[in-house]
């Protein structure tokens, strides 16, 4: 009988540095992963970081809106769009075997862009650990080193000093700065986001070594030639 990573190979993907680890999102990670978003995400002092209020959805287990359910949902849709021409890893992050945040890998077309945009959060008393920097670093990593793309993409709403000073730290560099529309419990509201990019040349690497299980079957699945 094959093992469950030879019929979807993500799941047999792992990133790892230190006692934090990233792996593709399972259904066995959800409990935990409820529990750290009902416990927070954003820092009421900054700017909501995102474009739809996800996190902020009243907590209705079981029922058909709120979440989890909508959550669930978009997690799951994910898992679903994992194909050649398009694709998303969204790996859960663990520090010393705890789920801390969700770091997101997309890409579209990347056979002839070799651009991912990356995306990430943590629960909210995980916040100024140096965690956030370490997960994107190693996200960054497993894109250029293993699945062989040229640069990574991201964003940051503007005045959330703490999602530019880790972009800075991991070799993030400002690109355009556009305007967006965020979306908050059924308001629209306008404001600036500053993307940035990153590439080899100013890729920051971890500190600590960094081990990689089952880079080589993800390429073969997402058709990634080199």
């Amino acid at each position: 009988m094959p093992s469950l990573s030879e019929i979807f190979p993500p799941f047999g993907l792992s990133v790892a540095a230190g006692s934090m680890e990233l792996r593709v999102l399972r259904d066995d990670d959800l409990p935990e992963l409820v529990d750290l978003v009902a416990a927070g995400v954003a820092d009421p002092a900054l700017p909501m970081p995102f474009r739809a209020a996800w996190h902020e959805e009243p907590l209705d287990l079981g029922g058909p809106r709120g979440f989890p359910t909508e959550s669930l949902r978009w997690w799951w849709s994910q898992r679903a769009a994992c194909a050649s021409d398009e694709w998303w890893l969204a790996l859960v992050v663990r520090a010393e075997g705890r789920i801390v945040g969700l770091q997101d890998v997309h890409a579209v077309d990347f056979p002839l862009t070799r651009t991912v945009e990356t995306g990430s959060w943590l629960g909210r008393e995980h916040h100024g650990r140096g965690l956030g920097t370490l997960m994107r670093r190693l996200a960054v990593g497993l894109a250029l080193d293993e699945l062989d793309a040229e640069c990574c993409v991201s964003a940051y709403i503007e005045g959330n000093a703490a999602s530019a000073a880790v972009s800075r730290k991991v070799g993030y560099v400002d690109g355009e700065r556009v305007r967006i529309v965020q979306r908050r419990r059924g308001e629209r509201t306008a404001a600036w986001e500053q993307r940035v990019v990153v590439t080899r040349d100013t890729y920051v690497r971890p500190e600590e070594p960094v081990r990689i299980e089952g880079a080589a079957a993800v390429r073969r699945f997402l058709g990634i030639e080199r």
